[in-house]
């Protein structure tokens, strides 16, 4: 969806990361700088523990979009119900207007179908 959208000044999409999905106990290799990979990933205890999370999923799954960092106390976790893997649509007044749970029911097609429609374009499928 970032690549479909990304040059339309109408639609943002994000990937907000929010805790660790899979955190590890104990990182397989020694704690020095950012986590290297998913095996290396604790749960955060400070924000910039997150941060170095985000830019280790970033590079590890060479995303492009850009990532928001929830705060600690997990305010847009909270608000959306984003637990890790959903997919969510607010409209430009604030409406939640799509929402979905992943990692199964995340349901890209669903999500982009309803950004078509927001947009007032028509479905190709129509």
């Amino acid at each position: 969806m970032y690549v479909a959208y990304r040059d339309n000044p109408k639609v943002a999409v994000y990937l907000i990361y929010v805790r660790e999905i899979h955190p590890v106990k104990e990182p397989q290799e020694p704690r020095a700088g950012k986590p290297k990979g998913p095996s290396d990933i604790t749960q955060h205890k400070t924000l910039d523990d997150r941060i170095m999370a985000a830019s280790a999923c970033r590079e590890g799954l060479n995303l492009s979009l850009p990532i928001l960092i929830d705060r600690m106390d997990g305010v847009v976790e909270k608000a959306y119900d984003g637990v890790p893997a959903a997919t969510a649509i607010v409209d430009l007044n604030g409406n939640l207007v799509f929402h979905s749970h992943g990692p199964n029911g995340v349901q890209p097609r669903k999500a982009e179908k309803v950004i078509r429609e927001l947009l007032g374009e028509k479905d190709s499928a129509e």
